[in-house]
């Protein structure tokens, strides 16, 4: 039998984090290991007891992206979900770029939760249906950004093409560093470059740019 799927949940509302840990607590598949409210109870989680997925509402981290960025970073063996009410596409697309697996409304029934979940233990990124078609339209009706030119998919260097290829597939820094078997530092550098020669800001951008150049 495979080992349960350990799971820490951080929600500074406790009515909510009572709902997802009892949502957990039914299914066989998973274990809770930590809980808690803030920021500070998110490091401890990780330190402490090695969850395989971290779930956190937005709301515990609001006073510093750069908290979120370094609970992703911390957690290298762990897979951060979002799992929240607030649902504006910018704050998805910035989640997913600094390494944020998962982006779950709290909406979502208890089943259904379960099933992303495991979805995103088992490597697929996962983002509510809803919120994944906001990404690619603006509040217009149009896309996110415009076409670009094959020219500009052309001018990546192949590493650059297969970093760009990793991310696609939603996989971090550290995974992509070890499957190329390069350290972490020049994925940064070579991200850094297909940001540049694609002229997007972000991880999200870079990935909407590549699959428009590959559908022409």
């Amino acid at each position: 039998m495979p080992s349960p799927i350990r799971i820490a949940v951080i929600d500074p509302y406790p009515i909510f984090r009572k709902g997802i840990v009892c949502a957990i607590a039914r299914c066989a598949d998973f274990h809770l290991v930590a809980e808690g409210e803030t920021t500070a109870d998110a490091f401890s989680a990780l330190q402490n007891y090695a969850p395989d997925i971290l779930t956190i509402d937005s709301n515990a981290v609001a006073d510093s992206v750069e908290d979120l960025q370094r609970i992703c970073q911390r957690g290298s063996n762990c897979k951060v979900v979002i799992l929240t009410g607030v649902d504006d596409a910018l704050s998805v697309s910035n989640a997913l770029a600094i390494g944020v697996r998962g982006y779950i409304l709290k909406g979502v029934a208890g089943l259904e939760l379960i099933a992303a979940l495991k979805a995103i233990h088992a490597g697929q990124p996962f983002v509510t249906a809803e919120l994944a078609s906001r990404l690619l339209m603006d509040a217009k009706g149009g896309p996110l950004l415009p076409v670009r030119s094959p020219e500009l998919h052309a001018a990546l260097s192949s590493r650059e093409q297969q970093v760009l290829a990793h991310i696609s597939k939603g996989r971090t820094n550290r995974e992509i560093a070890e499957e190329l078997g390069v350290t972490v530092k020049t994925i940064k550098y070579y991200l850094t470059q297909v940001f540049k020669k694609l002229k997007v800001a972000n991880r999200i951008q870079a990935i909407q740019v590549s699959q428009k150049l590959n559908c022409r």
